[in-house]
């Protein structure tokens, strides 16, 4: 939990035996080995929603797809897995004519079983738990109450292993649960209120359940927001209930006659082909799956849960349809108003010991160098980004290309742009990413964005790319509507490249210095060279490099300059204005 990380050498092996493998476990691997999960997406996911093995289904991209649609769910192991199973056996149990309290023992012997073959995961025991009280209950002639449950089933694990409320999928199951019970009858009856069929009703009212009670956890962890997930729950959640059926009765049976396991495989392969298809199908919906970056307004779920709790209102038709259609057009509007109508500026992130920046001006917008890791998708979140035309890579520096991946994760880029003569030298890490068109720009090269021009004056012929000296070098202006603003965004290069390129600038009103305000990044004749007003550095707190140095910061405050470090403010904006510029600080 205190993020530190260790690496392990085996120095001498003590004991190698192999350890004994029960017959639950024996069984789970013969039928492993029937499913072959490593043979196509559809058998991965076989794999994963009948035996909860999902690592041949995470090396996929139906992965991404259920990731992106927000049923992900549909294939761990949960409750709505164990009443299936719960309900099978109770039917062939019921067909047998077995007592009802020989049916009681059979079904908890039954899910137990079934909860350890599929790896016992806190989510899953969690499940089974909860419905085992369910049935002790019953058993003694008591009423259920599923809050009851869940609360027993919490402080139970608890007690065992009190680290497993750092569990995620444990956290989800257990909010997702909770909401359910809370708020499912009262969400089903008001979308039948409102004219919808109860067939379609009931699990729409599952669906948003849960999201509602897990969106709290899930965008601070994972940054995105699935926006067809009620939609593709309703389509894929029986699909996926039919391939856990299917799957449950044929792969056993694949296990034990060998010869015929295609064959009797062959209705569990169609249904989860169809899902697979069906969830890459809803992935590919414009902004299906939208960035997010936790907030105070996180919490806003909870809050809301409150206030529906405390009022629990009859509501009419029309106040449902009210509420209903307030959603949606309000992240339609947030959507639109980011994606077109966008304001001119030019935000430095706060990516740590690492560069990005944002530029971008109504539906236009690129990101110059991509930071050094996950936290560059979070800057882009925060700031409302959901598309990008163009990455500009500086040179090969992992602090400038390290997050790339991530963007090309959470964001549509268009394509990725670098100096002249550096991509055969491009990192072998980004070589094996599916990237976009990657274009080399010269000197005198400009990227236009909405009114911004983004004109390349570094380096001035090919480079490789490793070295400082080989960084792209960017002035921007912008000149619209009597708003002006001219900027350097100087890379890595120093002073030695910036004499030379210094006069093709000119005079700007905002400096963002070379390689993180290092001592040989601007000196005092640069400064009253070019004049900015203002000089931010890109900067991580506590880095061994001493940036941004002391020398750096004097020189700029000697100029007259105002400074500004990520470090102390977070990401910097800067907006063209009449008759000068504005500056905003994240902090």
């Amino acid at each position: 939990m205190a993020g530190e990380v260790a690496r392990v050498s085996a120095v001498r092996i003590v004991d190698s035996e192999p350890r004994a493998i029960g017959p639950i476990e024996a069984l789970r691997a013969r039928m492993l080995d029937v499913i072959q999960p490593d043979a196509s997406q559809a058998r991965a996911l076989v794999a994963g929603i009948v035996c909860g093995r999902t690592t041949e289904l995470d090396q996929t991209s139906a992965s991404e797809a259920f990731a992106r649609t927000g049923t992900s769910h549909l294939v761990a192991v949960s409750g709505s897995h164990l009443a299936l199973v719960t309900s099978l056996a109770q039917v062939f149990l019921a067909f047998v004519g077995a007592r009802l309290r020989t049916r009681y023992l059979l079904l908890v012997l039954l899910m137990s079983s079934y909860v350890i073959l599929t790896g016992g995961s806190a989510s899953a025991v969690r499940s089974l738990i909860m419905v085992g009280l369910t049935l002790v209950a019953s058993w003694g002639e008591r009423r259920g109450h599923g809050i009851s449950a869940l609360a027993l089933t919490t402080m139970a694990l608890v007690a065992r292993d009190a680290g497993v409320v750092f569990d995620v999928g444990f956290q989800l199951s257990a909010v997702s649960v909770l909401f359910i019970q809370l708020f499912y009858r009262y969400l089903s009856y008001l979308l039948i209120r409102l004219g919808m069929p109860r067939p379609i009703a009931e699990p729409l009212s599952l669906t948003l359940c849960a999201q509602w009670g897990t969106l709290p956890i899930t965008i601070p962890i994972f940054g995105t927001c699935s926006i067809v997930a009620p939609l593709a729950n309703l389509v894929l959640g029986p699909v996926m209930s039919a391939l856990l059926v299917v799957g449950l009765v044929s792969v056993p049976l694949a296990a034990i006659v060998g010869p015929l396991a295609d064959v009797l495989l062959a209705p569990a392969d169609a249904l989860a082909s169809i899902s697979v298809f069906g969830a890459q199908a809803f992935a590919g919906f414009p902004y299906a799956s939208i960035a997010m970056a936790a907030s105070p307004a996180t919490a806003l779920p909870y809050l809301a849960a409150c206030v529906v709790y405390a009022a629990w209102l009859d509501a009419s038709r029309w106040q449902v349809a009210v509420v209903c259609a307030a959603i949606p057009g309000a992240l339609a509007m947030h959507l639109v108003r980011w994606t077109l109508f966008a304001p001119a500026s030019v935000t430095v992130l706060d990516v740590g010991q690492a560069d990005a920046i944002l530029v971008r001006e109504g539906s236009a917008a690129i990101l110059v160098d991509a930071g050094v890791d996950s936290e560059v998708a979070d800057a882009l979140a925060r700031n409302s980004v959901f598309q990008l035309d163009a990455v500009v890579i500086t040179h090969w520096d992992l602090d400038h290309y390290g997050g790339l991946e991530d963007v090309l994760a959470s964001v549509s880029v268009s394509r990725v742009v670098v100096a002249e003569g550096t991509l055969d030298a491009m990192p072998e890490e980004l070589v094996a990413l599916d990237m976009p068109e990657v274009v080399e720009l010269s000197e005198g090269d400009a990227l236009s964005v909405g009114g911004f021009a983004c004109t390349m004056v570094w380096p001035e012929g090919p480079v490789e790319g490793s070295d400082n000296e080989d960084s792209v070098a960017l002035a921007v202006s912008y000149d619209s509507g009597g708003c002006a603003l001219d900027m350097l965004l100087a890379g890595d290069t120093e002073i030695a490249q910036e004499e030379r390129y210094a006069g093709r600038v000119g005079d700007i009103d905002v400096l963002k210095l070379g390689h993180h305000g290092s001592a040989a990044s601007v000196d005092a004749a640069l400064m009253a060279q070019m004049r900015p007003e203002l000089a931010i550095a890109s900067a991580g707190e506590g880095n061994s490099y001493g940036h941004p140095t002391k020398e750096c910061i004097d020189t700029v405050e000697a100029s007259g300059a105002r400074f500004l470090c990520t470090i102390d403010v977070g990401d910097v904006t800067i907006r063209p204005a009449r008759g000068g510029f504005s500056v905003s600080t994240g902090r």
